[in-house]
């Protein structure tokens, strides 16, 4: 055996490769297969020739729910991908859902997720690998409606067409399916409607839901994140209104209704307007500055007080003072103060009743005046933009030709209360043509012609019609109060039923017997004092029955204030005793009373 040091045998080596032209080489490993007869295994292709979609499940829900999307990716060979390859994914439409964006194979397989958003259809998911992708179809389909629900009507009140108001309710539902989540959008949910006008359309005064066409009661809409809108119009009737709403289920029709929708508020109505003081008889005739609160109500024709809120009244007074305007509250309701001052009302003629009554006062107190309590009386009027009343004959809301109305000429101050407009100089209200008697009635020229304008003979108001018709017209309402003063007549009378008349001499009662008196106490127009005047009756010998005390109220003066009594004897001796019988009257709001007495004997 011949052995070869180490260092001989790396000469030899080297000799070797040079002889080979001291060239190297690298040898690399066969590809890895996996055919039969190879002689090896795990061999792994390396290129993607096939992808293979299968969705689990293939049908979804919207609102969120899931698919796993698996992608089998294969080489030409039909054998698996390399791990680790890379497979993307798309949707055909990002409204209907979204997908995992790419994933990586194992043993070929690459799994991607699907998510559903609210909209129900059907979507294409695309896997792609290199150059090679499939598609695989998914259906999107909403449960079923599972309840209904009003949520709100904003606002809940609205004003009848064309008075300026808010016309337009929103009336909301919502539609959740039977998982309780919102329903699908697009959801159709149908709507109708119950008003004060039966359904009449809306060019004959109706109230409508949704557009303005041949089927004012009925609309329809869709749902948007599970709520569906409609929109309530008023018509030109007030009453309450109520939407039903009704989608469909697996069990037959949901409904629902809102809650009730007032429509009011209309245009104040001349027969729904009038004013009140807290004071009608004032103490005018004896002070400046006595105060009395002047409050407007107003409404329209159907009641409503709801009328259109910051509205103006103006006010104006005969006599004394007023504060000129104020707007309505919620509750179509203003307050003024209304003072006494210069001027105070006007002297006007005595009519019937007051010339009776001049009479009475001479026969039964031997009072001889010609003064009389409409000299004392105050007109005050308060106006308002709105409409004249009208008879509403078929109910729709709006005047129709031949019904009847209430015409209202242009405000004035009725000084002499007769109901209709003296001009003070060449005609009165019977027509008259000579120099009147009656002062001049001064009036709010309300379409600034420089004349007063009595009736026109056509309805005036919000839409109408008529030859020369005022859309917009000046309504007033009047009230009479009344400026008192100081006692000025104060008598005492009694009955002497030996000659049937009213005496304010002495009087005599026998023993036993009775008389009847009258007393009587009025302002320098006749009329009763202001409230609070007090009233007491006293006698120095004999027994009082009868109104021995009074305490006056307030109210309009019609004349002077009379009480009756009854003086008797009530002693049982036979002597004449003299006596007096006296009123004494205080007087009410700080005016002068008065102390009438008459004297006589009792037995």
């Amino acid at each position: 055996m011949v052995t070869i040091s180490p260092n001989i045998a790396r000469i030899l080596v080297a000799l070797v490769l040079a002889g080979c032209g001291a060239q190297s080489s690298q040898v690399s490993s066969p590809a890895t297969t996996n055919g039969p007869g190879s002689g090896t295994t795990g061999v792994i292709a390396s290129a993607a020739a096939s992808i293979a979609l299968t969705p689990t499940p293939a049908t979804v829900n919207t609102g969120g729910q899931t698919s796993s999307i698996q992608a089998t990716v294969a080489a030409s060979t039909g054998a698996a991908v390399a791990d680790g390859t890379t497979v993307t994914f798309t949707v055909s439409s990002s409204a209907l859902g979204s997908v995992t964006s790419s994933a990586v194979t194992t043993g070929g397989i690459a799994t991607a997720t699907f998510t559903s958003t609210n909209i129900p259809g059907s979507v294409t998911v695309t896997a792609t690998s290199g150059s090679v992708s499939n598609t695989t179809l998914i259906t999107i389909t909403a449960p079923p409606n599972g309840s209904l629900e009003f949520v709100s009507a904003t606002p809940a009140v609205i004003g009848i067409h064309g008075t300026g108001q808010q016309e337009m309710s929103t009336v909301q539902f919502r539609v959740k399916d039977i998982n309780g989540n919102p329903v699908v959008d697009g959801t159709s949910v149908s709507f109708i409607m119950t008003g004060p006008t039966g359904g009449r359309l809306p060019a004959l005064g109706g109230e409508y839901v949704g557009q303005l066409d041949a089927t004012p009661t009925t609309a329809s809409s869709s749902t948007v994140n599970g709520y569906a809108d409609v929109i309530l119009n008023s018509g030109s009737v007030a009453g309450t209104v109520t939407v039903a709403a009704s989608v469909t289920s697996v069990t037959g029709t949901l409904t629902t209704s809102s809650g009730p929708i007032s429509i009011g508020g209309g245009v104040p109505s001349a027969t729904h307007f009038n004013i009140a003081s807290s004071r009608i008889n004032l103490a005018g005739l004896a002070f400046s500055g006595k105060e009395a609160t002047v409050t407007a109500y107003v409404a329209d024709r159907f009641g409503n007080y709801n009328v259109l809120q910051g509205t103006a009244v103006s006010f104006y007074a005969e006599a004394g003072a007023i504060d000129r305007s104020n707007t309505l509250d919620s509750a179509g309701t203003t307050s003024v103060i209304f003072r006494t001052q210069v001027p105070i009302p006007t002297n006007v003629t005595a009519i019937g009743w007051e010339t009776t009554l001049q009479a009475d006062l001479n026969t039964y107190y031997g009072v001889v005046t010609t003064a009389h309590p409409r000299d004392g009386w105050v007109t005050l009027l308060a106006a308002v933009m709105g409409e004249e009343a009208f008879n509403d004959a078929n109910g729709n809301g709006l005047y129709d030709a031949g019904e009847t109305i209430v015409d209202l000429g242009e405000p004035f101050y009725d000084k002499d209360d007769d109901g209709c407009r003296n001009d003070g100089v060449t005609k009165n209200c019977a027509g008259v043509i000579s120099p009147s008697t009656e002062p001049f009635e001064e009036y709010i020229d309300t379409n600034a012609n420089g004349q007063y304008d009595g009736p026109n003979g056509v309805w005036d108001g919000p839409g109408c019609t008529g030859l020369n018709c005022q859309t917009s017209k000046m309504i007033w309402t009047p009230l009479t109060v009344a400026f008192s003063g100081s006692a000025a007549y104060c008598a005492v009378s009694w009955w002497d039923t030996t000659t049937s008349t009213w005496k304010t001499t002495p009087f005599s009662i026998l023993a036993g017997n009775s008389v009847s008196f009258a007393a009587m106490i009025g302002d320098v127009n006749t009329n009763h004092l202001p409230v609070g005047t007090t009233i007491v009756v006293s006698a120095t010998v004999g027994e009082l029955a009868g109104t021995t005390s009074r305490t006056l109220l307030d109210g309009l003066p019609w004349g002077p204030t009379e009480i009756g009594f009854v003086l008797t004897d009530g002693d049982t001796d036979s002597t004449w005793d003299s006596t007096a019988v006296t009123v004494t009257v205080v007087g009410g709001d700080g005016v002068a009373g008065c102390t009438p007495f008459i004297t006589g004997t009792i037995q």
